[in-house]
């Protein structure tokens, strides 16, 4: 047990984990602010894309 308790004290994987736990959580921020951001142009222009391929289309 305490073999173990040492080995984790002197594991620097740990600072590393949370360098890759902060990247992820930038990057997926900034998808969220982006896609928020052009979320109107960008419904816009799939109903656009949908009026032309089915013009009967309840949505046009």
């Amino acid at each position: 047990m305490l073999d173990e308790i040492r080995r984790f004290l002197h594991d620097d994987s740990g600072p590393e984990l949370i360098e890759w736990a902060v990247v992820t959580v930038v990057l997926l921020t900034a998808t969220f602010v982006i896609l928020v951001a052009i979320g109107g142009a960008l419904k816009a222009r799939f109903l656009a894309i949908l009026c032309d391929l089915a013009p009967r289309n309840d949505l046009c």
